[in-house]
């Protein structure tokens, strides 16, 4: 039988009622319980690594409200049946999702907090007729319940329910909020984020203290923004970020889950030849980790047929959150030392990084390190080593999000370079018309030699792969072919066709034509074009550049 991938499905209950494929995680519900219970956790990783599912997985086995056996049938947690006694469906469960919280100041923000603050107290309208809460907390729920309480009363709204819910149903609650720092992260950069932090962390304040009321507050996120905040009770959180080996595998999907999914899709040949390359390459705590978004979203394509095997392999983690994509905008001309470091991670080479786990947004980029580190946790980099260290080496996981980077290069660079420069360069590289790629290639180097305090050979690369990235090619960069690496191959894979480029980078003008001669020369040497012929493109097109400084040579090679 065929498997069922649902990807637009992040809800545990609909992922197990609608029969989809499903990796088992449910063990983190027992790590946590029995193992490694805290007062108030956060879970933070990158977005798109199915911490929603996670969230609502913890809501639907505690929910004192709903029968969950059914959901929960076959799966790890059944087989610790003391557990299952003592938690399943036995809590009551505040859940609230902050990820649709919107506005474009924050009276407008508020008021899609207030909304959904009221449509939680709404979904607990029983406390309204329960003999055991006094009088005065329902008329505050009724208040809340119709939008029309105060920001004061909207913000301890939280502390209200709990108090109301134990009461009911004499047991503490837990609290479960996924998404916490999306407000921040949406406000990030704006007038509005001082106050909607503000409003955050007195939100969470109330739960995350000694409250008596509550018996957990389960969080998730992409930073723990929150550390050293004023409200005491947000401070007593333990976090798992990506560096913690405990609940390292417990959000995302380990090398063996990978291997099963491919097995189960009938895909299993895929893994070395694409899935690893393009999906792998995360380290969370010791163990290696894929992004659940980009392999189930690569498996269904196989699967129904609509993945181009012209075009290959790509990022689906592209583009999927704005907020995240600002993060890159902080390499550009922001932070000191950024653009060397940015051009050494594209080459696949790590940088060392004194890496700091609780940057709130507003730090980002206060310095290198802040930018880097939050770069970390929301999936962007990986660490290089197992083992945490002082100074952490930091790399580009895989393929997936090299192409997240490159697309960043063509954003910054299509504001300060006219178009018209370069699909004139790349038309004429096509047409082999060597004179107007030349001229079109200095007026790009023109306008964006301020980007560089210096120029080197990967600076260059960086340029070229980012504008051949931006036209829709596919760019392969570094890579093995004949008996080297080329520095750059485009594949127009639909016209069978291909160019590969060889750069080189002087010191001195005098030194330009020499470089282009050994440029030529290592083309042919090392027959770059020699698993082009293997794939079958019929047109291959080879230069060699020299550069200094924003002048540059280009020779045709035969």
């Amino acid at each position: 039988m065929p498997i069922r991938i649902r990807i637009s499905s992040d809800t545990f209950r609909e992922l197990r009622e609608n029969n989809s494929y499903y990796i088992d995680k449910t063990d983190v519900i027992q790590a946590y319980l029995e193992d490694h219970f805290e007062k108030a956790i956060l879970f933070t990783r990158p977005r798109r690594f199915g911490k929603t599912v996670t969230m609502t997985m913890f809501r639907d086995f505690l929910d004192i409200r709903q029968d969950s056996r059914k959901i929960f049938e076959g799966l790890s947690i059944m087989h610790h049946p003391e557990t299952v006694h003592a938690y399943m469906n036995q809590y009551p469960v505040i859940f609230l999702t902050l990820k649709e919280i919107f506005g474009r100041d924050y009276g407008m923000i508020f008021r899609s907090f207030q909304n959904l603050i009221s449509t939680l107290c709404k979904s607990w309208d029983i406390l309204l007729s329960s003999e055991s809460v006094n009088k005065f907390d329902k008329l505050l729920l009724e208040k809340l319940m119709a939008g029309e309480s105060g920001e004061v009363d909207t913000v301890e709204a939280l502390d209200l329910l709990t108090r109301m819910l134990h009461t009911h149903y004499k047991k503490p609650v837990f609290v479960i909020i996924d998404e916490y720092d999306v407000p921040m992260a949406k406000t990030y950069g704006t007038p509005a984020y001082e106050q909607v932090r503000d409003m955050i962390e007195r939100m969470l304040s109330y739960v995350c203290k000694t409250n008596e009321h509550v018996k957990a507050v389960i969080l998730s996120g992409c930073l723990y923004t929150v550390k050293s905040s004023t409200y005491t009770g947000v401070n007593n959180i333990t976090p798992y970020t990506v560096l913690s080996p405990v609940f390292a595998t417990s959000i995302g999907f380990t090398d063996t889950e990978v291997k099963k999914l491919l097995d189960d899709a009938g895909l299993p040949d895929l893994y070395d030849d694409t899935v690893e390359e393009w999906y792998d390459g995360y380290l969370f705590g010791r163990d290696r980790m894929y992004c659940p978004w980009d392999v189930l979203s690569f498996v269904k394509s196989k699967l129904e047929n609509s993945y181009s095997e012209a075009r290959g392999p790509k990022s689906y983690w592209l583009n999927t959150s704005e907020t995240s994509q600002n993060l890159i905008h902080g390499f550009f001309g922001k932070t000191d030392g950024a653009n060397e470091r940015f051009e050494q991670l594209l080459a696949e080479n790590s940088i060392e990084v004194l890496v700091n786990e609780f940057v709130p947004y507003h730090l980002i980029h206060e310095n290198g390190e802040n930018l880097w580190s939050a770069l970390l946790e929301t999936g962007y980099l990986t660490k290089a080593v197992t083992e945490e260290m002082s100074m952490m080496p930091l790399k580009i996981p895989n393929r997936s999000i090299q192409a997240v980077f490159r697309q960043e290069v063509w954003a910054y660079f299509g504001d300060k370079v006219d178009n018209a420069f370069v699909h004139t360069l790349v038309n004429a590289l096509w047409a082999r018309e060597i004179q107007n790629a030349l001229n079109a290639l200095n007026q790009i180097l023109e306008a964006t030699l301020s980007f560089y305090h210096e120029y080197r050979e990967y600076s260059y690369h960086l340029i070229l792969d980012g504008f051949f990235t931006g036209m829709g090619y596919r760019v392969l960069s570094e890579l093995e072919t004949g008996y080297g690496r080329s520095d750059l191959i485009i594949l127009d894979a639909g016209r069978k066709r291909s160019m590969v480029l060889e750069l080189k980078h002087v010191t001195s003008q005098d030194e330009m034509a020499k470089a282009l001669l050994e440029a030529e020369s290592q083309i042919v040497r090392k027959k770059y074009e020699s698993s082009l012929i293997y794939d079958g493109y019929t047109t291959r097109i080879q230069y060699a550049m020299s550069f200094y400084d924003k002048q540059s040579l280009i020779a045709s090679v035969h």
